[in-house]
């Protein structure tokens, strides 16, 4: 939910605590909330701001509605089936094996990985950081096809593609933190 929704909650949340104090109000006896919302829809202007209001309470109300029913985009699993059943493998799984792989290769300081899944197959982007005497042509090479191999022999799905970004070649001894 993004900032947009956040203030159309808050609003819509004032708007019906003020609106239940009224009912409350009138449960108790008090008859203003009642004379004011008469002397408001006597007036043709005060109808169209009631109208205004109540359409935009509508379509307020329907939005939420949306929002609290719809599904998330997108799954964040790998379905992979065999004759026994379905085997569900979550992305984040299929990240830490990349990053596994990837940091084990020499000249790999540091590595953010990400995966995707599109028609059974697999999508992975690393941006990694080496070290200065590493050979970013064949480092890309060995990594690319290690990743595919090792996807493919513990997880059983094809990788489609193998995305290769370095970020920087750095001369700093120690590992970066892996996520």
């Amino acid at each position: 939910m993004g900032i947009f929704d956040r203030i159309i909650l808050t609003l819509y949340t004032i708007a019906l605590t003020v609106i239940s104090a009224a009912f409350v109000a009138l449960a108790t006896g008090w008859l203003m909330p009642l004379n004011y919302i008469e002397t408001v829809l006597s007036d043709i202007n005060g109808r169209w701001v009631v109208g205004l209001a109540g359409s935009a309470f509508f379509v307020a109300s329907v939005r939420l509605l949306y929002f609290a029913f719809r599904r998330s985009g997108g799954s964040r699993s790998i379905v992979h089936r065999s004759e026994l059943g379905e085997v569900r493998v979550s992305l984040e799984a299929v990240e830490n094996l990349v990053t596994r792989v990837a940091v084990l290769k020499p000249g790999v300081k540091d590595v953010r990985a990400s995966a995707g899944a599109t028609n059974g197959k697999v999508t992975v982007n690393l941006r990694i950081r080496v070290s200065p005497d590493t050979s970013i042509p064949q480092l890309s090479d060995e990594l690319q096809r290690e990743v595919a191999r090792q996807v493919r022999n513990v997880i059983g799905v094809e990788v489609a593609q193998v995305r290769l970004h370095v970020t920087s070649i750095t001369t700093d001894n120690k590992r970066g933190r892996v996520e």
